[in-house]
């Protein structure tokens, strides 16, 4: 074989190798079908289904606003339309809400997504945990909240002031149960780190966010998995994390029933607080204009008298 023949034969094993490497292996490691819905079932980074993932969902904060431009339009029909079923979106800190929480929040539900919240900790007590969970559940009263309510742990913070996973433990449960006992469904944040050395699971009832990247995602209580930092979203200009739900939150949560906020009861139907009379059951409430039940008292309503118990049942 002639000097010119092998030349041609290695230039042609390095153009194919290359058109191989193009084809086959995008820029970020990923399969180009990564993360996708392929055949009824969602598959991970290298292409291989999701045993279990129920919904493929994305985490929103102002990060992804600000890459949207000055004003933050994310498209969410285009988002919706991409394959995404809900949307965790950042409330932010203790009185320090996320600029875009609230645009967020409204433009997820006009897009048809399940909205679920997520709140960063900097709780050095169990006394500040239970003050961030009725922040957060002032924060969400007036939103369709049909995903977890999550609470990230991973606060450097809490390490910096030297926290033992004895007291991260009280305060994440301290959180929780509050969150629950106001008729949401509380979910815990953290990477594999985090749940391994800083927090006592074994004390720890409530669901699992769990964020691991790659392909590895089974971890006792996990609910709900976070895959990548780095996925691609019809609607959202660059990077978006994802996540995939295991568990069935349509029936986990349910869509009608009450909420104890701040002393006072609303009660949501389809997610979404409601005013005027209700009946629940064989019972007649009254809820006013902000959605709050009536009771211990006896008023006029459209000329009627009306007489409410504590409990806020119409007595007559």
């Amino acid at each position: 074989m002639n000097k010119n023949t092998k030349l041609r034969i290695a230039l042609c094993l390095a153009a194919g190798l290359m058109t191989l490497k193009a084809t086959a292996v995008p820029k970020d490691g990923f399969s180009a079908e990564a993360w996708k819905l392929e055949n009824g079932q969602y598959v991970d980074a290298s292409g291989i289904p999701i045993a279990g993932a129920l919904e493929k969902g994305i985490t929103v904060s102002k990060y992804q606003n600000r890459q949207n431009g000055l004003t933050g339009g994310i498209d969410w029909k285009k988002v919706a339309q991409d394959g995404i079923s809900f949307a965790m979106v950042r409330i932010g800190y203790l009185n320090d809400m996320d600029p875009y929480y609230s645009i967020n929040m409204a433009g997820a539900a006009s897009g048809g997504l399940k909205t679920g919240v997520f709140f960063y900790t900097q709780a050095l007590d169990t006394q500040t945990a239970v003050e961030e969970a009725k922040y957060v559940l002032r924060m969400v009263k007036d939103y369709q909240i049909s995903y977890p309510i999550a609470y990230d742990v991973e606060s450097q913070y809490l390490l910096d002031n030297h926290l033992s996973k004895q007291q991260i433990t009280d305060n994440i449960n301290a959180f929780c149960k509050t969150i629950s006992d106001a008729g949401y469904r509380p979910v815990v944040y953290a990477n594999n780190k985090w749940l391994t050395n800083h927090i006592d699971m074994n004390r720890i009832p409530y669901d699992v966010w769990y964020a691991r990247y790659g392909s590895i995602n089974n971890y006792k209580n996990r609910t709900i998995w976070q895959c990548t930092d780095q996925g691609r979203v019809d609607g959202i200009d660059g990077d978006v994390t994802l996540e995939f739900s295991f568990a069935d939150y349509n029936t986990l949560i349910p869509s009608e029933g009450w909420k104890s906020i701040d002393g006072n009861r609303y009660y949501t139907k389809n997610y979404t607080k409601q005013t005027g009379w209700i009946q629940v059951g064989s019972t007649w409430y009254f809820l006013d204009s902000n959605g709050i039940m009536i009771h211990d008292t006896t008023m006029d309503i459209d000329g009627v008298t009306y007489t409410f118990g504590s409990d806020g049942a119409m007595v007559q």
